[in-house]
């Protein structure tokens, strides 16, 4: 007898719904929920659908979701606003400008240094290095 005492409650709290809390203050005819305000007649239907107040989800981005974007050259210092950069996943030659705007955003930069085979220095005597970006979404 004392187990289905124990095990009832748990069984209730495991089919029942979730609930949902919300704080809910009126003033006059301005209604607040959860920080937002609204009049009294957009929270009337707000309140008889639910659905109006939770924002419906972002929808994915299409395509690929990280990519790499390296210099085609070997710089002495980091290229310049106008330099593109070669993209993996079909992006193409992008500059960073353009990387941006189309969402993506750099999380990683790395220098990678100039083969033993070829001129290891720029003419100004600095060490030479083709940059990589690691994008992602």
């Amino acid at each position: 007898m004392k187990r289905l005492f124990l095990v009832l409650p748990l069984a209730v709290a495991i089919a029942a719904p979730p609930a949902l809390a919300a704080f809910i203050f009126r003033v006059g005819d301005a209604v607040y929920v959860d920080g937002k305000r609204y009049s009294w007649e957009e929270w009337k239907k707000i309140r008889d659908n639910p659905e109006l107040r939770e924002p419906a989800a972002a929808a994915p981005v299409a395509g690929p979701h990280a990519a790499a974007c390296t210099t085609v050259i070997y710089y002495d210092e980091f290229p310049s606003e106008d330099e593109r950069f070669q993209c993996s996943a079909g992006l193409g030659a992008l500059t960073r400008e353009q990387i941006l705007e189309k969402g993506w955003k750099v999380d990683f930069v790395e220098k990678v240094p100039a083969p033993s085979d070829q001129q290891a220095q720029s003419p100004r005597g600095m060490p030479l290095y083709r940059y990589k970006l690691v994008i992602s979404r």
